[in-house]
């Protein structure tokens, strides 16, 4: 008879190493992590939020001469306001998801998530739809990390342009806005308060 994800956690509880079964490492429950620790996952959803807020401004920079020939070639050039030119760039996405510094408040978020699961609130959801959410949340982060960097070389791109990068980047806020609701999600079921945007990583 299969065995349930609800009889799995149970198992875990009790000390067992049935947590490998969904592919997670026993380590994950060694130890809840710190209120310093879980401080991260409000600030990166605080970030999150600061993103999609500010997602042209974040996105765009205008009469930019300080960059390298590799950024060059993935950024979309447009005229600017006033005369000047745009560059876009998706590649700062990632860093608001944790994937540019291990600074970066959710870097390695989900590692984190995992940790925190003895922490769930029982009265909102149980600890099996957690990491439900948990493993939502990873693939829609790494989702939106590919989305940006294949949107950065959206006009270098055999066929590409600065309509293609415009298209790469609707679909990255799209991803990123599913990435927002699911940190939420995270949030409420740790009991932690949520911020407001803020891009401040600390």
């Amino acid at each position: 008879m299969p065995v349930s994800r609800r009889q799995i956690f149970e198992l875990a509880t009790k000390g067992a190493v049935a947590a490998t079964l969904i592919g997670v490492p026993s380590a994950s429950w060694a130890a809840a992590p710190s209120p310093a620790d879980l401080k991260r996952l409000q600030l990166g959803h605080s970030r999150v939020q600061y993103l999609l807020k500010n997602w042209d401004k974040l996105t765009t920079t205008c009469d930019n001469k300080a960059m390298s020939s590799t950024e060059a070639k993935q950024v979309v050039r447009t005229e600017g306001g006033g005369g000047g030119f745009c560059d876009k760039n998706p590649l700062v996405v990632q860093e608001y998801l944790g994937y540019k510094s291990t600074t970066d408040p959710l870097f390695k978020a989900d590692a984190l998530m995992l940790k925190a699961v003895p922490l769930v609130d029982e009265s909102v959801m149980d600890e099996a739809d957690y990491v439900d959410i948990v493993e939502q949340y990873r693939d829609k982060a790494d989702q939106t990390s590919l989305l940006a960097y294949t949107s950065s070389w959206g006009e270098a791109n055999p066929n590409g342009g600065k309509e293609a990068v415009d298209d790469y980047l609707d679909k990255t806020k799209e991803v990123v806005m599913e990435t927002e609701v699911l940190l939420r999600k995270v949030l409420n079921a740790l009991a932690l308060e949520i911020l407001p945007p803020s891009e401040k990583r600390a």
